[in-house]
C-alpha cells in the first residue's frame, strides 16, 4: 500500500485558492482513501494509479469552476501532463468511468461506447478527483495515454483540448463550399481553428473545400488565427453588428461568455456548436452547461413525417423501437406514434419511467418540448441528480406551437429551423497522432501559450488568464523541468 502526503492549493466556492494538507492511500487494486487537512474526503475503489503532475493548462472551465454544478473546495486541473515512476509521460483523459478504471461494471454507458458519459464517473480535477494543479494525482489506469517521444511538453499540454476540438469538427461534419465560424478563438477557439484546418486539408485532397472564419475583437488573436489556418478573419464588437445576419453556415462558440450566444444564434444557417461550460444561464436556459456535459442538441420537431434517416436524432434501434419523451399538452402526431415508443408526461416523472427501462440505455432518446422552462427541466429533470431524462448525445425537440417566451434559441429553431448542438471530451489518441504526424501543428504550444507559472503562483496565474493580456496560461510544477 502506498501512502502519500503533500501541499495543494484547494480552490473554494469564493474563487480564493486555500493551502491544504492532502494524503493519499491505498494502491490500484485495492483502492485509495484520500484525505485532506487530517479528514476523510473521498474513497475510490480500485483502477486508479498514482503518477506526478508535470504542468498543466488554465482553461475557461477552471475559471468558471465556481458556477458548475460540483462540490468545493477541490484541487482542479484537467490539462494534465504527468509522469510515472519511471519518467514516462502521460496525457490523462479526464472521466474516472468504469472502462477508464478498467473494472468489470454492468453499467450501459460504458457497455455501450459512452463511458465518458458514465453516470458513476467522477472528473478529474472537475467533479470530486483532485486535479492537476496538484503535484501529484489519481488517474484511471486506461485513462493514462503515453506521450510519443516526437511531441514536446508545449504541445502535449494542450491534447485535451485539442482532442475536444477535434471531437467538435467532427460533430458538425463540415461539407463542402459551407463556411464554418469560429467565435471567440482564443484559448480552445484557436485549437478549434487548428482542428477545422487539418480536416480541411482532408477534405481538400478529395476535391471538396469549405472556408474557415474566425470573428474576434482582438485583431491580434485574429492574425494569430490566421496562422492556425483561418482562411478569413473578422474584427467584430460585442455583438458583431457589421456581419449581416446568417453570414456562416456553422457558428462553433467557443467564448465561454453567456452573451455570445445571442450573436452566434443570428450569424449561423444551419447549426450553431457550443463548446461553453460556463455554468450560467443563456437565452433563458438555466442548463446550457449542462447541456454540453451530456452532448445535447436541440432543433425542430418536424412537421410532417420525415424522410427515412434523415434526422440527427434517429438511433440505432436494434431490438427496440426509439424511445420519445412528449412533454407538450397537444396530441403528438401520428407519425411518430407510429414508430416509436412514446410517452407522455412531466420531465420528471418520464426520467422514472423510462429509468426503468432495462433495454439499452435507461434514457430516452429523444424529448419532446413547447418551452425553454421544459428544455431545462428535460436536461436537468431531478433536483440534486446529474441526469438528463434522454440519453448522452440525444436531441430536444421544439414542438412548432411551442411558446418561445422572447428567447432566441427557441425563436431561432422555431422560425429557421436552426439546430444547436454541443459536444465535450474528445478522443486523445486520435490528437496525439494527428500532432505526431504534423511538424508544424507540433508546434501550437509555442503559439499558443503565452504565460507560464509555477503551481504556488496559481492565483496570479487565474488573474492572468482571465485577462485580456493572456490567450493561454500554463502552470508547472517548480521542482520539475518542462521538456
Amino acid at each position: 500500500m502506498t501512502r502519500l502526503e503533500f501541499d495543494a492549493l484547494d480552490y473554494r466556492a469564493d474563487q480564493r485558492f486555500v493551502p491544504a494538507r492532502y494524503r493519499f492511500e491505498g494502491s490500484a487494486t485495492e483502492g485509495w482513501r484520500i484525505h485532506r487537512d487530517g479528514v476523510l474526503a473521498l474513497e475510490l475503489g480500485p483502477g486508479y494509479r498514482l503518477l506526478r503532475t508535470q504542468s498543466c493548462g488554465v482553461c475557461s472551465t477552471d475559471l468558471a469552476r465556481q458556477f458548475l454544478p460540483f462540490p468545493l473546495p477541490q484541487v482542479i486541473g484537467h490539462e494534465v501532463i504527468a509522469t510515472d515512476e519511471t519518467g514516462q509521460r502521460f496525457v490523462v483523459e479526464i472521466n474516472a468511468s468504469h472502462a477508464a478504471r478498467g473494472v468489470a461494471s454492468a453499467c450501459p454507458f460504458c457497455n455501450a461506447g459512452l463511458h465518458t458519459h458514465c453516470p458513476e464517473r467522477i472528473v478529474l480535477g472537475i467533479h470530486d478527483l483532485p486535479g492537476g494543479f496538484g503535484p501529484y494525482l489519481l488517474a484511471p489506469i486506461h485513462a493514462c495515454v503515453p506521450i510519443p517521444a516526437s511531441i514536446p511538453d508545449s504541445a502535449a499540454v494542450l491534447v485535451e483540448p485539442f482532442a475536444a476540438a477535434l471531437h467538435a469538427v467532427a460533430t458538425i461534419a463540415p461539407r463542402d463550399g459551407e463556411r464554418i465560424a469560429v467565435l471567440g478563438p482564443r484559448r480552445l477557439g484557436m485549437l478549434v481553428v487548428a482542428a477545422l484546418a487539418g480536416v480541411r486539408a482532408q477534405h481538400r485532397r478529395r476535391g471538396e473545400d469549405f472556408s474557415i472564419a474566425a470573428l474576434a475583437r482582438d485583431p491580434a488573436l485574429l492574425e494569430l488565427a490566421r496562422g492556425f489556418g483561418a482562411t478569413e478573419a473578422h474584427a467584430i464588437d460585442d455583438d458583431a453588428g457589421a456581419l449581416p445576419d446568417a453570414s456562416f453556415d456553422v457558428v462553433i462558440d467557443t467564448t465561454g461568455n453567456p452573451g455570445a450566444l445571442p450573436t452566434a444564434l443570428r450569424l449561423a444557417r444551419r447549426e450553431v456548436h457550443l463548446k461553453s461550460t460556463h455554468g450560467r444561464e443563456s437565452c433563458g436556459l438555466r442548463h446550457l452547461t449542462e447541456l454540453v456535459v451530456d452532448e445535447l442538441a436541440i432543433e425542430a420537431l418536424p412537421k410532417h413525417a420525415p424522410a427515412p434517416g434523415s434526422l440527427h436524432w434517429e438511433t440505432d434501434m436494434t431490438g427496440r423501437r426509439l424511445r420519445v419523451a412528449w412533454l407538450p399538452q397537444t396530441a403528438p402526431p401520428r407519425w411518430l406514434t407510429g414508430f416509436a415508443d412514446l410517452r407522455m408526461g412531466d420531465a420528471a416523472s418520464l426520467a422514472a419511467d423510462f429509468g426503468q427501462d432495462r433495454d439499452g440505455l435507461p434514457r430516452a432518446d429523444v424529448a419532446v418540448v413547447d418551452c425553454a422552462a421544459q428544455i431545462d427541466a428535460v436536461i436537468r429533470p431531478r433536483v440534486g441528480r446529474e441526469e438528463a431524462l434522454i440519453r448522452p448525445r440525444g436531441s430536444v425537440l421544439v414542438h412548432p406551437s411551442a411558446e418561445p417566451c422572447g428567447s432566441a434559441l427557441l425563436i431561432a429553431v422555431m422560425t429557421r429551423g436552426l439546430r444547436l448542438s454541443s459536444s465535450r471530451c474528445g478522443d486523445f489518441r486520435a490528437a496525439l497522432a494527428l500532432l505526431e504526424g504534423d511538424a508544424e501543428l507540433r508546434r501550437i504550444g509555442e503559439r499558443l501559450v503565452t504565460h507560464r507559472f509555477g503551481a504556488e503562483r496559481l492565483a496570479e496565474a487565474f488573474a492572468v488568464a482571465k485577462s485580456r493580456a493572456c490567450i493561454k496560461a500554463v502552470v508547472t510544477h517548480s521542482d520539475l523541468a518542462a521538456r
